[in-house]
């Protein structure tokens, strides 16, 4: 259950955060999109502390990866309270870099010996 939550969580804040960067800001479109994405990137963050942490783990089964889990969080938390309190920039700025994290954290699972680049076909 925890995967498929991740994996559904995962590619539906990748779609959204897409659109959300490339729509008009501030419009009731984009807070509504834009809460449903930061949804989506809690629930792919926090489901992804039930997988192992691959080849690396650094404590029990959690790995690097799951540093890359944790500062997604942070910086959604820090980008919703910077728009409440109206700090544009510092909004747009840990929003970006939280999608960022997540298309990395997508390129990484497509890596050679990663259950989706196996089910893929990639490797």
């Amino acid at each position: 259950m925890a995967f498929t939550l991740h994996l559904y969580a995962s590619l539906l804040a990748l779609g959204l955060g897409a659109i959300l960067l490339l729509s008009p800001k501030g419009t009731m479109p984009h807070r509504i999109l834009g809460s449903t994405w930061v949804l989506a990137m809690a629930f792919s963050a926090l489901s992804s502390f039930w997988f192992g942490g691959g080849v690396l783990p650094l404590i029990g089964h959690f790995g690097p990866i799951h540093l890359l889990s944790l500062w997604v969080l942070v910086a959604l938390a820090v980008a919703v309270v910077a728009i409440l309190k109206g700090r544009v920039e510092q909004h747009r700025g840990w929003m970006v870099g939280a999608y960022l994290g997540l298309v990395g954290a997508f390129v990484g699972s497509l890596a050679p010996g990663r259950w989706i680049a196996v089910q893929l076909g990639l490797w």
